[in-house]
C-alpha cells in the first residue's frame, strides 16, 4: 500500500463500521448486513478527503467472549489491524450504554499507543444524546458523534481524520491500476484462503474448514521478486438456487464483480473432490465472458493418487473443449509444491493478454490460412481482406472480409483458431468482430 496513510475502524461487532465504510467510499463493497459477525476479514478500501488519499481497514468485530474458534480469528484480524495502522477510529454504539467488549478493546487500544479518533455512531436523532455520557468511563472523553447511517457529521469526522494522520513520506505508492491483478475463484471450501494466505505469507483470510468462511472479497498487494501482484480472495461461487438468502446473494455479486475487475483468475479445482462439477464450468464461463484470463488450478493434488488426478485432468479437457486455450497447473498451498510454476504462469498471462499484433502480419496469418483450408458459408467460399487488433487486456479484433459472418459460429471459431495457432494468447478470451 505503499507510503498511503492506513486508517483502521475497531469496535464490537454490528455496531456500523461497514456501513461508515461505504458512506465514506460512495461504494457498496463492504456487506452490512442485521447479523451480526458479517464482516470477518480486514479488508482496505483506498478513497480520499479534501485531496489526502487514505486507506480506510474495515475489521470483523472483536468478540473476545465468544469461544468459537473462528470468532477469536476475527479477533486477531482485527488486532493485527490496528498494529498496521497509523490510526484508530475506535467505534461505540451511542444506542446502547457500554458493554465488557466496549472496555476489553479500550484495554487493547491503550496498549497499542496507536493515535485514538473515538466516535459514536447511530447517532440517528440530533435530539436524542442516548448513552453520550457513559463512554467517558473510557477515557477518551466525549466520543465524537455521527451517524454513519444517514451521513450526520461524517464530513466533520473526516476533517479529524485528515488533521490526525500523518503525512504521507518517501517514495510513491505503487499504482494500482498498473499492477496485475489476480482474483483467486472457485466453489466454496477448495482452499481459495489458504493460497491467498500463502502468496501473502501470512494469516490474512480466515482459513477454517466451515464451508463459505470468506463472505467478502479481501485483496492485498503482494510483492515477489521485483514484481507486484494484487490478489483478490473471494467469497466460493455455489448453485444459484431459487430464492438465495440475501447476504449470501451480496457475496455473490461481489465475487463476480472481484472477477470482473480482475486481469487474470485462478479457478480453484479440489482434486480430492474427485469430479469436475457443473458449477466449475459455470466459473469459468463467467471469466471467459468478462475478458478475464484463466488457469485452472487443481488444489490439494498431494491427497489422491497420479491416476486419480490424471482422470481429473482428462475429465476437464474434455469438458473445456470450447476453451481448450485455458493451461492447468497443480498445487498444494501447504507444501508449497506449484507455487513457483503458478507465479510464472501469472506472468505470462499477463504478457498474453497485453500482446499487440501488428496489422500486417494478423492480416497475412488469416489470409495464408484461408488459402491452405477453404471455409465456406451456404456454398461461397470465406476470404479475409484485413484484421487489425482493436485492443488490449482482453485483446479484442476488427476483420474484414467478404460476406456478412453474423451467426456463422464455424467462420468465426475458423479465425479465432487461427490467431491462436499463429500468436498464441494463452489462457485468454479473444473478442473478435467482423465486418464486410
Amino acid at each position: 500500500m505503499g507510503n498511503i496513510p492506513k486508517i483502521a475502524i475497531i469496535g464490537r461487532p454490528n455496531i456500523g463500521k461497514s456501513t461508515l465504510i461505504n458512506r465514506v467510499c460512495q461504494t457498496r463493497e463492504a456487506i452490512v448486513h442485521k447479523q451480526p459477525m458479517i464482516t470477518r476479514d480486514r479488508k482496505s478500501y483506498l478513497t480520499d478527503w479534501n485531496g489526502r488519499k487514505f486507506y480506510l481497514m474495515d475489521t470483523g468485530g472483536i468478540d473476545s467472549a465468544a469461544g468459537k474458534r473462528l470468532n477469536l480469528q476475527i479477533a486477531i484480524q482485527a488486532k493485527k489491524a490496528i498494529d498496521e495502522a497509523d490510526l484508530v477510529i475506535f467505534m461505540v454504539d451511542l444506542s446502547q450504554p457500554v458493554s465488557l467488549l466496549d472496555r476489553e478493546i479500550t484495554d487493547l487500544l491503550r496498549r497499542s499507543e496507536k493515535k485514538i479518533i473515538f466516535t459514536g455512531n447511530k447517532w440517528d436523532d440530533p435530539g436524542n444524546e442516548l448513552f453520550l455520557e457513559d463512554y467517558l468511563e473510557l477515557g477518551f472523553g466525549f466520543p465524537f458523534k455521527i451517524s454513519a447511517l444517514h451521513g450526520r457529521n461524517v464530513g466533520d469526522l473526516l476533517d479529524i481524520v485528515v488533521e490526525e494522520m500523518p503525512v504521507e513520506t518517501g517514495g510513491q505508492a505503487p499504482e494500482e491500476d498498473k499492477v496485475p491483478v489476480i482474483s483467486i475463484l472457485g466453489k466454496p471450501n477448495v482452499g481459495k484462503s489458504t493460497l491467498f494466505n500463502t502468496f501473502l505469507r501470512e494469516e490474512r483470510a480466515i482459513v477454517d474448514e466451515v464451508e463459505g468462511t470468506t463472505r467478502d472479497s479481501i485483496d492485498s498487494m503482494v510483492r515477489i521478486g521485483k514484481s507486484s501482484y494484487r490478489f483478490i480472495d473471494t467469497a466460493g461461487l455455489r448453485k444459484k438456487k431459487r430464492k438465495m438468502e440475501d447476504l449470501e446473494y451480496y457475496s455473490t455479486l461481489r465475487t463476480e464483480r472481484a472477477a470482473e475487475n480482475s486481469d487474470i483468475a485462478l479457478i480453484l479445482i479440489d482434486s480430492s473432490y474427485g469430479e469436475i462439477t457443473r458449477q466449475d464450468l459455470k466459473i469459468v464461463e463467467m471469466c471467459i465472458d468478462k475478458g478475464v484470463s484463466v488457469c485452472i488450478v487443481f488444489s490439494k493434488y498431494d491427497l489422491i493418487d497420479l491416476k486419480q488426478l490424471d482422470s481429473l485432468i482428462k475429465d476437464l479437457d474434455r469438458e473445456l473443449r470450447f476453451a481448450d486455450y485455458i493451461p492447468f497447473l497443480k498445487i498444494s498451498s501447504k507444501t508449497k509444491k506449484g507455487l513457483g510454476s503458478l507465479i510464472k504462469m501469472i506472468d505470462r498471462l499477463m504478457e498474453e493478454r497485453s500482446k499487440n499484433i501488428k496489422d500486417n502480419s494478423l492480416t497475412e496469418a488469416l489470409k495464408k490460412a484461408c488459402g491452405e483450408k477453404e471455409v465456406f458459408s451456404k456454398g461461397r467460399q470465406f476470404k479475409i481482406k484485413f484484421a487489425r487488433q482493436t485492443g488490449t487486456s482482453p485483446p479484442s479484433f476488427l476483420v474484414f472480409s467478404n460476406m456478412d459472418t453474423s451467426g456463422k459460429t464455424n467462420i468465426k471459431r475458423f479465425v479465432e483458431n487461427v490467431i491462436r495457432k499463429n500468436f498464441d494468447f494463452t489462457g485468454t478470451p479473444l473478442f473478435i468482430k467482423f465486418k464486410h
